[in-house]
């Protein structure tokens, strides 16, 4: 087997806001019986490395985890990273606003929506970040909904900010890196995921499903 480093591991958790709703309307409950895709706003994925003071904030952008037995892949951001869970997701609490078209609406506040431990792992000229679920066991509608596994393991790379957008979308809202992780991506528009790519707001990432899990294919697996 192909030697294998461990860059990172720590906690994980996933969360999710439901969509927005009229001023005035019913509250909308959502449990393990009614959640479908499309009361979803967003999903985000929470990480808190061990050893390290320091949470992120990624947004997934298709609302649900790549499928690894489809080899899909989603893009996502780095939307936030601070020194405590407040200072990511004080801006995730539910609010009020207006409109001119539609009038008062709603966003609620995000929801947990799962718990687990997750490893980035450097394994050869790639990068996998993988997780394990630990909470809720067995994973329940919510869960299913919006594509979290007992289990997964995707290849997960940085799109470079210095290389020209992608197609229909707009330049990544990040400032210019420094030259040390300049040097990451060189004249590459992706590089391997680490550590330090995962502290910089605004990047966006690109998650590809595999169809094994860590074990199979690094020989190595979450753990607390």
């Amino acid at each position: 087997m192909a030697r294998v480093e461990l860059l990172e591991q720590g906690e994980l958790y996933f969360l999710y806001t439901p969509r927005v709703r009229p001023g005035g309307a019913l509250p909308l409950t959502l449990d393990d019986a009614s959640i479908r895709l499309r009361d979803v706003q967003r999903l985000y994925i929470v990480l808190r490395p061990t050893g390290k003071v320091a949470y992120r904030r990624i947004l997934v952008g298709r609302k649900r985890m790549p499928d690894p037995q489809r080899r899909q892949r989603f893009w996502a951001e780095i939307e936030r990273v601070g020194r405590s869970a407040a200072a990511i997701l004080q801006d995730l609490h539910r609010f009020e606003y207006d409109t001119k078209t539609r009038g008062r609406r709603v966003q609620p506040g995000a929801k947990a929506a799962g718990e687990g431990v997750y490893a980035l792992l450097r394994h050869e000229s790639h990068a996998h970040f993988t997780y394990r679920l630990i909470d809720p066991a067995p994973p329940g509608q919510v869960q299913h909904a919006l594509g979290i596994l007992p289990r997964a393991s995707y290849i997960a790379a940085a799109f470079n900010p210095e290389a020209p957008p992608r197609l229909g979308r707009r330049p990544p809202d990040v400032a210019a890196p420094p030259s040390a992780l300049r040097e990451k991506f060189g004249d590459n528009r992706f590089a391997p995921l680490d550590p330090d790519l995962l502290d910089v707001e605004g990047l966006e990432l690109v998650l590809i499903g595999t169809s094994g899990t860590a074990r199979q294919e690094t020989g190595i697996e979450p753990r607390r």
